[in-house]
C-alpha cells in the first residue's frame, strides 16, 4: 500500500534539509596544534630529557601529517630542528639539561597553534654545601665534628663524594693529631634553605578544545631560596591552590622533604568556558601568585564550506547538504563572540541563500542544494573573514537502475500469472500482462526509493533491506513490483473476463 508520509517525501525530495548543528568530521581530522607529552617535568642537571611532539586536531585527537612538517624547537640550549615525517602523527627529540632553573621549551610550525612545556633543572645535590668529611680511623678525634645532615634528594655526601670539603690542617684526608688547634666548624649558607614558593600555570593563554568546549592547564610550584635559587624544602609543606575561574584538580598539594617542586604531577586547571582568571597559592612558606590566566577562544579568521555526497531525487536532479563552519587562524574550528550572516552563491536552488552562525557556534545548521548533473562550485562570504569557494559534482540519474527494475518487473509479472501459464487465456493477455509488470516494476522502484510504498503485510521481505542504489537492488524491487503491483493497485479489477460462446441446446428426437 502507498503511504502518505512516503509519498510526502518523494514529493518534496528537493526542499532543503535542515538539522541541528554538528561539526563536521573532515574539519576535526585536520591539524590545528602541536603537543608536547610534557608540560612540566623536573631532571637534574646534565640529564638527557627525550620528548614527544604531537600533531593534534580540533578534538584533541593525534591526526598523521599529510607530508613532511619541519618543527622548529627552542631550548635553553639553543634551536633545533626535526622533521615530522608524512603519515605519522609525533616525532621524538632529546634535550640536554644544563644549568639549574626553571625553562621553557617551545615547538613551533607554520600557523600551527605552537606547543611549550616547563622543565625545572634542578641543581646537583651538593651544590652551594659545605660538608665536613667523616673519614675513617682508629678511636675518636679530637676536635673533628661531623656537618648536619641535611633533607635533601640523596643524604649528605660521604667523604669519598666529590664536592666534600676538607677541614683546614688536614693533609691528604688525615686527621691532625691530638692537641692541634681545632678547625672550624662549616656552617650551611642560608640560601640552603626554602623561604618561598614560585607558581607557575602551562601553558598562558590556554586555549580550549572547540568540540568539548574545555579548557585545560597544568598549575605547578617550585621552592626558592633567599636569591631565587631552587632549593628543596627541609620539610613538609602544604599548598592550598585558588582560582577565581575554573576547577582546580587537586586544590591541596603537599611538597615532601627533600623535593623541589610538584612538576612531576602538577595540577589539573579546567574551564569549561572562555575569558580570564586569577591562581594564586597559599602556604606554610607564605603565599605565590596571583597568577593571570586567560582561556582563549581564537577569533574567525576565515570560513570553510562542507558539502555532503549528493542524493539523486525522483526529478533527475540531486540534492547535496551545505554547512558553513567558522575556523581561526591556524584553521581549527572556532566560535564567534556575535551572529555571523553568511551568503551562498552557487547555480541551482537553496531554501535561502543566506546562512546565520549564531553566537557561541562553531557552524550553520544544513541545507539542501539542488542542482542538475555536472560539476558546480560553491561560494560561501561574510564580511571581514575569508571566502571559500568548494566544488561538487552531481551525479546523472541511473536509468539503468530503472531499466533493471523494469526487467525484474515483467519477471514478477510473468511468477504471478503462472497458475494460467501457456492457457488460451494467458496468451490472449500475454502482451498486457508483460508490458503492465515491466511499467510497476519500474514505478515500484522509484518509490521505493523514497519510501513511499510498503508491501502487504504477509509479505516476508523488508523493503528498508533492500538497497535502491545498486543493480542488484533495483532488480529485486521491480521484480516486488510486477509480483505485488497488481494487487497493491488492482489492476487487476480491471481486466474483462475472457468471453465464452453459449453452448447451443441439444434437440432430441421424438420417439415413433
Amino acid at each position: 500500500m502507498l503511504r502518505p508520509s512516503g509519498i510526502l517525501v518523494f514529493a518534496l525530495a528537493v526542499i532543503p534539509v535542515v538539522a541541528s548543528q554538528s561539526v563536521p568530521r573532515e574539519f576535526l581530522s585536520t591539524p590545528a596544534r602541536l603537543e608536547l607529552d610534557k608540560p612540566t617535568t623536573e631532571v637534574k642537571v646534565g640529564s638527557a630529557v627525550t620528548y614527544t611532539v604531537t600533531l593534534k586536531n580540533s578534538g584533541d585527537q593525534a591526526v598523521a601529517a599529510s607530508s613532511n612538517l619541519e618543527l622548529e624547537i627552542e631550548t635553553p640550549s639553543g634551536q633545533k630542528t626535526v622533521v615530522l615525517p608524512a603519515g605519522q602523527s609525533s616525532v621524538k627529540f632529546t634535550w640536554q639539561a644544563g644549568n639549574s632553573g626553571v625553562a621553557r621549551l617551545t615547538v613551533r610550525s607554520g600557523k600551527l597553534r605552537p606547543a611549550t612545556g616547563l622543565v625545572l633543572v634542578a641543581p646537583s645535590p651538593t651544590s652551594g654545601l659545605l660538608i665536613e668529611p667523616s673519614l675513617p680511623h682508629v678511636g675518636p678525634v679530637a676536635g673533628a665534628v661531623r656537618a648536619p645532615q641535611t633533607n635533601y634528594h640523596s643524604q649528605v655526601a660521604a667523604p669519598s663524594d666529590r664536592g666534600a670539603a676538607i677541614r683546614p690542617g688536614a693533609k691528604n684526608g688525615i686527621e691532625p693529631a691530638a692537641g692541634a688547634a681545632p678547625a672550624p666548624k662549616s656552617v650551611q649558607p642560608a640560601s640552603g634553605q626554602a623561604r618561598k614558593i614560585q607558581l607557575y600555570v602551562e601553558p598562558i593563554p590556554v586555549y580550549g578544545n572547540a568540540v568539548e568546549h574545555i579548557w585545560k592547564a597544568t598549575v605547578s610550584v617550585a621552592a626558592l631560596g633567599d636569591q631565587n635559587s631552587l632549593v628543596p624544602v627541609s620539610s613538609d609543606v602544604p599548598i592550598h591552590l585558588n582560582a577565581s575561574s575554573g576547577r582546580l584538580s587537586p586544590p591541596d598539594i603537599v611538597l615532601s622533604a627533600g623535593q623541589f617542586s610538584n612538576f612531576e604531577k602538577p595540577a589539573l586547571l579546567t574551564a569549561n568556558r572562555s575569558g580570564k582568571s586569577i591562581v594564586d597559592a597559599v602556604s606554610s612558606l607564605g603565599p605565590a601568585g596571583p597568577v593571570e590566566v586567560e582561556y582563549l577562544q581564537p577569533p574567525p579568521a576565515q570560513l570553510r564550506l562542507s558539502i555532503g555526497t549528493p542524493v539523486l531525487t525522483g526529478t533527475g536532479s540531486s540534492t547535496a547538504s551545505v554547512q558553513v563552519c567558522l575556523l581561526d587562524e591556524s584553521g581549527a574550528i572556532t566560535a564567534s563572540d556575535q551572529d555571523i550572516q553568511v551568503t551562498l552563491t552557487a547555480p541551482g536552488q537553496f531554501a535561502s541563500p543566506l546562512l546565520t552562525i549564531h553566537q557561541d557556534s562553531y557552524c550553520s545548521n544544513l541545507i539542501g542544494w539542488t542542482s542538475g548533473s555536472g560539476t558546480a562550485s560553491i561560494r560561501a562570504e561574510a564580511a571581514g573573514l575569508k571566502s571559500d569557494i568548494q566544488s561538487v559534482a552531481f551525479p546523472s540519474f541511473p536509468w539503468y537502475f530503472v531499466l533493471l527494475a523494469a526487467v525484474g518487473g515483467l519477471l514478477g509479472a510473468l511468477l504471478s500469472s503462472s497458475g494460467d501459464l501457456f492457457s488460451a487465456r494467458w496468451w490472449s493477455y500475454t502482451w498486457r500482462g508483460l508490458v503492465l509488470g515491466a511499467l510497476l516494476g519500474a514505478v515500484f522502484y522509484l518509490f521505493a526509493r523514497f519510501g513511499a510504498i510498503a508491501l502487504p503485510k504477509d509479505s516476508p521481505i523488508s523493503i528498508q533491506n533492500i538497497p535502491v542504489v545498486s543493480g542488484v537492488g533495483s532488480l529485486l524491487l521491480g521484480f516486488l513490483g510486477g509480483l505485488y503491483g497488481r494487487k497493491l493497485w488492482r489492476v487487476d479489477e480491471d481486466e474483462p473476463e475472457p468471453t465464452v460462446a453459449p453452448k447451443s441446446p441439444i434437440r432430441r428426437k421424438a420417439p415413433r
